[in-house]
Order: C-alpha cells, then sequence, then structure tokens
C-alpha cells in the first residue's frame, strides 16, 4: 500500500513507537492534513457534515465511501482521488440508489470479497431499526452500478443495532455491530455462505459506544478492535486485542487515540480535537481487512471544541488523517 499522498516521498516519515511497546503504550498522534469537509456554499448533499469514512485504496486511488448530511436527512456519499489531499477538490456523488424508503442510509463499509469477486458495500438503514445492508458491484468506482440493497440480517430483537462490520479469516466471516450503544456483538457465517445463514449472536466485549472496527494485523496471528468511546461528549478511540476474530478479545488500559494526544505539525492547522469515527488505512482491500499496526495512519471525522455545540444532527464532521508517533 502506498502511503498518504502518493508520489511525495517523505510526507508521512515520523519515528513511530508502536512495533517496540505494543499497541497499548500510550504515545501521542500526529495530526495531518483535513482532506473532506462539508459543502458549505449550497443546498448540497452533504453540506452540513462528512462522517463515518470508509477508504481503500485501489487501481492507483484512494475510494472513499462517507455518510453525508445535508438537506435535513443522512446518505451516503463516495469521492476518490490519487492522493487522499486531494480529495477536496475532486468530484463527490451521492448514492442515492442505496437510500431506505425514508430517505436513510449511514456507516458504510467498502471491502472486496474475492471468493465471490465482488465489492460489496455494507452499511446501515431505518428500515428495521437500523438494520444491516449489503450491494454488491463489480469495481468500486462506478457508483451508478451498486445493485438495490439487501438485508445482510433481519433483527430479531428490538434493542437499537449500529455500526456494522465485515471481517473474515479462511473459513469464516464475523458480523461485528454495537448493541445498545454498549456491548460488542458478533455473528457468523462460513465463507461460502456469506452474506446469508447468520448465527446466533454472541457479545464479545462491553462498554462501547458504537463504531467498532476489527482489523487484521498485518504479519502475525493477531487482531485489533478499535471502537469509539463518548466521554462526556467528546469523542475518542479505545483498543481491544485478540489472537483470533472469535476472541476472547482483552481491552486496553491505555488510551489509544484521544484529543489530547493529536500533535499538530507546524504547517497543519489545527481542524480537530476529537478523534471520531474512522477507518484505518488498509494493506489491501479484501475481506480480511489486514492493516499495519506498526505505522498506523487512520482517516478519521473530527470538529473543534467550539464547534460541538447544537444536536448532534447539525455538527460540522470533517474527515482528516492522524498518524501515530
Amino acid at each position: 500500500m502506498s502511503r498518504p499522498g502518493v508520489g511525495t516521498a517523505g510526507l508521512f516519515a515520523i519515528t513511530l513507537c508502536l512495533a517496540a511497546c505494543g499497541p497499548d503504550t500510550p504515545g501521542g498522534w500526529a495530526l495531518r492534513a483535513s482532506v473532506l469537509a462539508p459543502q458549505n456554499a449550497g443546498d448540497t448533499f452533504d453540506a452540513t457534515a462528512v462522517k463515518d469514512p470508509s477508504v481503500v485504496q485501489f487501481e492507483g486511488r484512494w475510494h472513499v465511501f462517507y455518510t453525508s448530511r445535508g438537506q435535513g436527512r443522512y446518505g451516503l456519499g463516495y469521492v476518490a482521488a490519487e492522493r487522499l489531499e486531494d480529495l477536496n477538490r475532486a468530484h463527490r456523488t451521492p448514492l442515492t440508489g442505496l437510500l431506505d424508503k425514508t430517505g436513510y442510509a449511514a456507516a458504510p463499509q467498502i471491502f472486496y470479497f474475492a471468493p465471490r469477486k465482488q465489492w460489496y458495500l455494507v452499511y446501515q438503514t431505518r428500515d428495521a431499526n437500523y438494520q444491516p445492508v449489503y450491494a454488491v458491484a463489480d469495481r468500486p468506482d462506478r457508483p451508478d452500478d451498486w445493485s438495490a440493497p439487501a438485508p445482510l440480517l433481519e433483527k430479531d430483537e428490538v434493542a437499537k443495532w449500529i455500526d456494522f462490520w465485515i471481517i473474515a479469516d479462511t473459513a469464516t466471516v464475523y458480523l461485528f455491530y454495537t448493541r445498545s450503544h454498549d456491548e460488542v456483538v458478533v455473528r457468523t457465517t462460513r465463507v461460502e455462505a456469506f452474506p446469508a445463514d447468520w448465527g446466533a449472536p454472541q457479545t464479545v466485549l462491553a462498554g462501547v459506544h458504537e463504531a467498532v472496527h476489527v482489523y487484521k494485523v498485518a504479519g502475525q496471528e493477531a487482531y485489533h478492535m478499535i471502537f469509539e468511546l463518548n466521554e462526556n461528549g467528546a469523542r475518542s478511540f479505545g483498543l481491544a486485542v485478540a489472537e483470533h476474530l472469535a476472541g476472547p478479545w482483552t481491552r486496553t488500559e491505555s488510551p489509544y487515540a484521544t484529543g489530547d494526544l493529536l500533535q499538530p505539525s507546524p504547517d497543519v492547522p489545527m481542524w480537530t480535537e476529537e478523534v471520531s469515527h474512522g477507518e484505518a488505512l488498509r494493506t489491501g482491500f479484501d475481506q480480511y481487512l489486514e492493516y499495519d499496526a506498526d505505522h498506523p495512519i487512520w482517516l478519521i471525522q473530527g470538529l473543534l471544541g467550539r464547534d460541538h455545540v447544537g444536536p448532534y444532527e447539525e455538527l460540522p464532521w470533517r474527515l482528516g488523517l492522524i498518524e501515530r508517533q
């Protein structure tokens, strides 16, 4: 995987401690550029906020799917560029064909499912109180080619589910999500049965807010679960680790990524004081979701403390990069 800013040597060359210290060692995060902001001019589909990014690099371009907020509703947006820093200047496309019957969609995840040779976009709708759905396409860069959404899993309880996340090993596909803004729940199916035949739910962690994302550590038999915390209204990331996707999951004691660990560069204006719902830059784009835990870079949503006022739906979230120091 190329580093952000393809062709810009050394842009992210900083000294990192993660490999020697372990993922739960307290450390700072370099605040890099804000790369995608709301389109404040005009009544656009993402005039209020851009948030919840999922990102892959494919055929020399970064493809970003995100939650849009504009015109009084949530939806999905797509944007791509050779460099993440160029996303703000790239054309944005609303994925209107993927909205539910109320005009809502949010929290996408993009990945290529190699056994079926198809791209999957998993996200949530409100058709059944935040039901998980999916769409498929042959390529990620043709917004009009996504299939009509289909339920990934029918809800079987009244508790709120949110932020659905798929990852697989060689035999099993795992669906993680947050239940009632507290518990991390996982269900599984066989690779050959995906996206159907999900098993019974199992709670594997508690005390989280939302946005549970799970990755395989590249080059190791280890997995990291990054989740969002909401402490007095401020968002931050926590971390749990496991040797297998089935767990057991061990929550680390040290903070993973918080606003007070952000360290802005002299040439980067301070654009966020929170670390909220984001996506690690992966080493590939398939269902294994590998990432470089020694040199992690995240595309997150953030905002300044002075802007965190009023209803959540109207907060001006934007997307940008942070990198572990």
